[in-house]
């Protein structure tokens, strides 16, 4: 589906005039594009994992590092390699120059649907479980205890146990995935309409609003409870950090568009 969202920005050569390779890009490289970062995901994602989350196991089995066939994917190695595999492609381009933050903007707009597809893989396959509703939520009255287990927001993992746990891989693909996929489309959309692009914007609201979403949802999903390290857990570290890292570069790039107009 991302592909096909390309494959429409290049038709309506929405960034021909202001940003002219990045439409030849999209017109003439995006496939191999995508191979950079598809390896780079892959890749990274599964050293992401092994690393940030089991380092000790991983330095007693080196050669366990990429068996990827056992399953285990970091969403924060994969940004990791999809920026390597941007700096890579553009290598690549023989120094044609072009604006990454622009680039960085396209293919943002179209990950939360990934991330959606993923968190629905994680659902099918009973896996980043939230924690029991009655241990973390045991106040909730009646009615709205009803309306959130009849929107399945509160949900029985068969594979796990019996228990009514907190739907985190619903939650995940509505706000990481659905939410962040339509408030993308409004600012692109808002940028094009206007013709005054502002490279560096998506990425930047992109950055704050996945991880403080991330941050927040750690503190419902079990798998994270035995990685607190003092008040967070391993992912909220990164996520905090991305955080910051959004503000500076929404800070940085408000005064470069100051200057440009």
């Amino acid at each position: 589906m991302g592909y096909l969202g390309f494959k429409y920005l290049a038709k309506k050569k929405y960034f021909a005039t202001s940003f002219p390779r990045i439409q030849n890009i999209l017109d003439n490289h995006i496939e191999n594009l995508l191979i950079f970062i598809l390896l780079g995901v892959l890749l990274w994602g599964r050293l992401g994992n092994d690393i940030i989350y089991y380092p000790q196991y991983f330095l007693q089995h080196p050669g366990q590092i990429l068996s990827f066939w056992q399953g285990g994917m970091s969403f924060i190695g994969g940004i990791f390699g999809v920026t390597i595999a941007i700096f890579l492609f553009r290598k690549r381009q023989k120094g044609k120059k072009y604006d990454l933050r622009m680039l960085f903007d396209i293919l943002l707009l179209f990950l939360p649907i990934g991330i959606a597809l993923g968190r629905v893989g994680n659902y099918l396959n009973q896996e980043l479980y939230g924690v029991v509703v009655s241990d973390r939520l045991p106040r909730l009255g009646y009615p709205l205890f009803s309306l959130l287990h009849d929107i399945n927001i509160f949900h029985v993992y068969p594979a796990v146990d019996s228990m009514l746990r907190v739907n985190t891989n619903f939650l995940a693909v509505f706000f990481e995935g659905i939410v962040t996929f339509v408030l993308g489309l409004f600012v692109m959309r808002s940028q094009i309409r206007k013709k005054i692009f502002h490279p560096g914007m998506w990425s930047a609201v992109f950055l704050l609003r996945y991880s403080f979403i991330r941050f927040i949802l750690e503190y419902f999903r079990a798998d994270s409870q035995l990685e607190f390290h003092g008040p967070f857990t391993t992912s909220q570290r990164f996520f905090i950090g991305f955080f910051i890292l959004g503000l500076l570069i929404l800070y940085f790039s408000s005064r470069w568009w100051k200057k440009k107009s």
